[in-house]
């Protein structure tokens, strides 16, 4: 009833060659006393199934295993409760172990030559974290519901004046006292709530000053821009690196902060898992920024960053920083009529509203003496430089030639930029769009990058079995674990028929490893 050419056929054999123990999954042999817990390469078997078809919940994996011929015969028939499962995929020590098995299934689409390891294209998205809005603060949240509720108190003590007002004239008060009183111990409660997670948030901002809001529920993720229109949501970035070839990706990340500071990390982790000297990549607008560039030249990461839409001009009319020439061996400009602006070496820092460095530049200038005698002068300067008598200037970014490279990379290389969507977008729009995994089921980052370990993972494995069928896959997997395979020619498989039930199972029994497990 399981054909040949069926995908569980895959899991098995590679769940089977692989050292679990090695790897980092716990349970892999039996205690000396009790009963044994139940294997971790049943349960991984069960999850790579469970996200290969849709199926990501214990729970419904627990009902998947009870009727469910393929896991009948995946897992000889066995039937884990659904805390069990649920347990194997968030214990820390299957965290990284997840991720591992991730790598070690890459090790075998690698050596089916499925990588092209020329041309990578990495981006990120948005999955929606198990934190809600109202659960995720921020200095500015917290001081805007201070002071409404502050302006709420002074109404109610306001109110109270009056109402104690009309009881000394006799008359009934609008609102009774008591209920006021009511209220203001309400706003009052509220208040120091809010000012004790001012106190919580200004203790994290202690260990990380770059923190700039905290989430209740999962403290990791954190609110991001879900798309270009403003739209927010608390949310991890899944960043990811695909290659060119078969769209298949050989690197991801879990990560809480926008993209525009992972072009190198991810860049750089993408390089060393292709284990390549050099690797062009692929990037939007999105991840344009200087100093990542620079990184990446560093490491013989050629880029192909879009770059974002910028007018340099400073007035309606006059000269932009393009009309100006630089000399990089003199390190100076040269304006349109032949003088030089120089710079005192100097480095500044440019910060974002939120303290972020956003730059470092050199200033290049020219006296204002110079600039007043020349001829432009109304038309280069600005009033304000007039006003306060200074001479032109230009900002250079102090890794403006990576930034002018990758600029120039990008304009004459169009047709290499435009694979950029078509590569990178396939893994995202598989597992968002026809899987339906626009949310994480677990809490905090290292739990979210085991269970997207497994979500990439049964991602290659489709993609694998498409390009080379099951068959093709299968004896790949044997040709690559052979060794291990070999060492496990001890292990007996017995098909028994069980009169009663009138049904075959499998039984498998280990004695190397001490274990065994049976239906």
């Amino acid at each position: 009833m399981i054909a040949p050419d069926n995908m569980v056929r895959v899991i098995d054999a590679f769940v089977d060659a692989i050292d679990l123990a090695k790897l980092g999954f716990i349970h892999v042999k039996a205690r000396q006393r009790g009963a044994p817990p139940y294997h971790p390469g049943l349960l991984l078997k069960i999850y790579i199934y469970g996200y290969l078809n849709r199926v990501r919940s214990s729970r419904r994996l627990e009902t998947e295993c009870s009727r469910n011929i393929e896991l009948f015969w995946l897992t000889a028939c066995q039937t884990p409760s659904y805390h069990t499962i649920s347990d194997f995929r968030s214990i820390k020590p299957h965290r990284k172990a997840l991720k591992a098995t991730f790598r070690l299934f890459n090790q075998v689409l690698d050596g089916a030559g499925l990588f092209g390891k020329e041309l990578v294209a990495i981006d990120g998205t948005k999955i929606r974290a198990q934190n809600s809005r109202k659960n995720n603060i921020s200095e500015e949240k917290i001081l805007k519901r201070l002071e409404y509720h502050e302006s709420r108190f002074m109404e109610y003590l306001d109110e109270l004046d009056r109402s104690d007002e009309a009881i000394r004239r006799g008359e009934e008060p609008a609102i009774s006292p008591d209920v006021i009183n009511k209220a203001l111990d309400e706003i009052q409660q509220r208040a120091e709530k809010l000012n004790a997670l001012l106190g919580l948030l200004e203790k994290a901002q202690e260990e990380d000053p770059a923190i700039r809001q905290i989430s209740l529920t999962d403290p990791d993720a954190r609110s991001l821009p879900m798309n270009n229109m403003g739209h927010t949501d608390i949310s991890y970035n899944i960043q990811s690196a695909v290659d060119a070839k078969h769209c298949l990706v050989p690197y991801f990340s879990v990560e809480n902060i926008s993209d525009v500071h992972l072009l190198s990390q991810t860049a750089v982790a993408a390089k060393e898992e292709l284990q390549v000297e050099t690797l062009e990549v692929l990037a939007d607008k999105g991840y344009h920024y200087s100093a990542e560039l620079q990184k990446c030249s560093d490491t013989n990461i050629t880029t192909y960053v879009a770059y974002p839409d910028q007018d340099y001009k400073t007035k309606e009319e006059g000269f932009r920083k393009e009309d100006f020439e630089y000399d990089a061996k003199q390190d100076i400009y040269i304006c349109p009529v032949g003088e030089e602006l120089t710079s005192n070496g100097t480095v500044y820092d440019k910060h974002g509203k939120n303290g972020q460095l956003q730059s470092r530049f050199r200033v290049y200038r020219l006296p204002y003496a110079k600039c007043q005698q020349c001829e432009f002068a109304d038309f280069c300067l600005t009033p304000a430089s007039h006003k306060v008598r200074h001479g032109r200037h230009i900002d250079r970014n102090i890794h403006e030639a990576a930034m002018v490279a990758n600029r120039l990379r990008v304009l004459t290389n169009r047709d290499k930029y435009k694979r950029r969507q078509a590569t990178v977008e396939h893994p995202y729009g598989t597992i968002k769009r026809s899987w339906g995994f626009y949310y994480t089921l677990l809490k905090s980052k290292e739990k979210v990058s085991g269970e997207y370990s497994l979500v990439f993972l049964a991602y290659n494995l489709r993609r694998a079995v498409s390009i080379l069928g099951v068959k093709d896959l299968l004896e790949r997997v044997k040709t690559a674990f052979f060794d291990i395979l070999a060492s496990w020619r001890t292990v007996e498989r017995h098909n028994l028929i069980l009169a009663p039930q009138n049904f075959v199972v499998l039984w498998r029994s280990r004695a190397a490893e001490g274990w065994r497990d049976a239906a």
